[in-house]
C-alpha cells in the first residue's frame, strides 16, 4: 500500500486471470495495486493484510478507504465461500480471522505509531513511503506472552483440580458434567452482554472482542438441553456459589464508566476464549471418547472458525497491539485480572469436586442440598 495508486491495464489483465471471488478481493483495494498481489496465493493474500503499513489505518486518507473496501469484500468472499462449502482450501484457514481483526483496527481509534498520527497522515498523502508493519511490542514483554507467563502458576492450579482430571478420564456422569455446563452457561450468558456494552465505549474490549466467533451462549444452552433435558434449568437449579460471585465481577466491569477498568474484561475474555480454543478441544476429544462420538459438544465446537491455532495467532497480535494504541491498558493489572479469573475457574471445579463427591466422600442425598443428591444419584463408578 502507500499513496494512491492507479489500476493500470497489466494489473487489470493480471487480475483477470484470478477467480471471480479474488478479483473483488484484490481490485477492491487500489492501494495494493501496486503490488504483485495478482499472482498470490489466498495464505500470501493475507499474510499482505497483515503487512500492511500503520497508516492505513488512520481515518481520512485515501489509503484507509482501500483498505475498508478490501475489508467488505473480503467479508462477502468468506461469507460465499462458507455458504457454498468451498472453504477446504487450507490457504483460506485464517483468512476469516484476519479479516475482522483488520476491521476492528479500522473501527477503532488510530493505533500510535513512534511518530504522531499527524506525521504519518502527511506522510500517506503526501507520498512518502509510511513505516511498513502494524506496530508490534517485542516479544517477550508483549500483552499476550505475559498474560501466559504472568498467569502459569493460576492456570496449573485450576486444571489440576481432580473434577478436571476425572473429566478428562471418563469419571464424571454426563450429569455431573451438566453442573460444570450450567456455570459456564451463567459465565458466558455475563461475559458476552458485558463485551458487547463495553465494546461500545472502551477501545480495548472493541480490539479483541469477535462475538460471530467465539460467542458461546446458544452453544451452551444447546448442550445443556442434549445432557440434561429440556428443563435443565430446573432441573439444575441456580449457579454455584464461586460461579455466582465470578459473574458478579464480570457484571460489575460490564458496567463500569471508566475505559480502565471496563478495559479489564479483556482478561476475562483471554481466559475463557483462548482457554476453550485450546485445552478446550483436548476436553471435548476426551469427552467424545466416553460419551460416544455423538455427545452434543456444542461448546467446543467454533464452526465461524475455520483455524483454531491461526485464529489465536490474530487474537494474541490484537491483544499486544493494545499496549501499542490509544486504548489505555494496564498490564498488570490486566494479568492480576486474568489470575483472579483463573481463580474463580478453580473454585467452580473444586465446588464439583466437593458436589459430585470427587475430592471427599460424597454425602447421602437425604442429607445433601438437591444439586448434590441429583449429582451424587447419576454418578456411576465410570461415565
Amino acid at each position: 500500500g502507500g499513496p494512491e495508486a492507479k489500476h493500470t491495464s497489466q494489473w487489470m489483465a493480471a487480475v483477470s486471470t484470478r477467480p471471480a471471488d479474488e478479483r473483488e478481493l484484490l481490485s477492491a483495494c487500489p492501494a495494493l495495486a501496486g503490488t504483485p498481489l495478482a499472482d498470490l496465493r489466498s495464505s500470501d493474500v493475507k499474510k499482505k493484510l497483515l503487512s500492511m503499513p500503520v497508516s492505513h489505518i488512520f481515518p481520512g486518507t485515501r489509503a484507509n478507504e482501500a483498505l475498508t473496501a478490501a475489508v467488505a469484500a473480503g467479508r462477502a468472499r468468506v461469507s460465499r465461500a462458507s455458504s457454498e462449502g468451498s472453504t477446504s482450501d487450507a490457504d483460506d484457514a485464517g483468512l476469516s480471522a484476519v479479516i475482522e481483526t483488520l476491521a476492528n483496527l479500522l473501527s477503532a481509534p488510530a493505533l500510535k505509531d513512534e511518530r504522531s498520527s499527524a506525521a504519518a497522515r502527511a506522510e500517506v498523502e503526501g507520498g512518502s513511503p509510511p513505516p511498513r508493519g502494524l506496530p508490534r511490542v517485542l516479544s517477550s514483554h508483549s500483552l499476550s506472552a505475559r498474560l501466559k507467563s504472568g498467569t502459569a502458576d493460576a492456570h496449573k492450579d485450576a486444571e489440576n483440580v481432580q473434577y478436571v482430571r476425572s473429566l478428562l478420564r471418563g469419571k464424571v456422569s454426563r450429569q455431573q458434567y451438566a453442573l460444570l455446563l450450567r456455570d459456564l452457561h451463567h459465565v458466558y450468558v455475563a461475559l458476552e452482554a458485558a463485551l458487547d456494552a463495553a465494546a461500545d465505549r472502551c477501545e480495548a474490549v472493541r480490539a479483541i472482542h469477535f462475538p460471530s466467533q467465539l460467542g458461546r451462549r446458544e452453544a451452551l444452552a444447546l448442550d445443556l438441553e442434549a445432557h440434561a433435558g429440556g428443563g435443565w434449568r430446573e432441573t439444575l437449579g441456580p449457579p454455584s456459589p464461586p460461579c455466582a460471585e465470578y459473574v458478579a465481577r464480570i457484571t460489575e466491569l460490564g458496567a463500569a464508566t471508566e475505559a480502565s477498568e471496563a478495559a479489564l474484561l479483556v482478561a476475562h475474555a483471554y481466559t475463557r476464549y483462548l482457554g476453550d480454543l485450546s485445552g478446550g478441544q483436548i476436553i471435548a476429544k476426551a469427552l467424545r471418547r466416553h460419551y460416544g462420538a455423538d455427545a452434543a459438544m456444542h461448546f467446543y465446537r467454533f464452526d465461524a472458525i475455520a483455524s483454531p491455532s491461526a485464529f489465536k495467532k490474530v487474537y494474541r497480535r490484537a491483544l499486544d497491539e493494545l499496549m501499542t494504541s490509544s486504548a489505555a491498558v494496564d498490564a498488570e493489572a490486566l494479568v492480576a485480572e486474568a489470575n483472579s479469573a483463573f481463580s474463580f475457574n478453580a473454585r467452580i471445579f473444586r465446588h464439583l469436586d466437593a458436589v459430585c463427591g470427587l475430592a471427599a466422600p460424597a454425602p447421602s442425598p437425604s442429607a445433601a442440598a438437591p444439586e448434590v443428591a441429583t449429582a451424587a444419584a447419576a454418578a456411576p463408578a465410570s461415565a
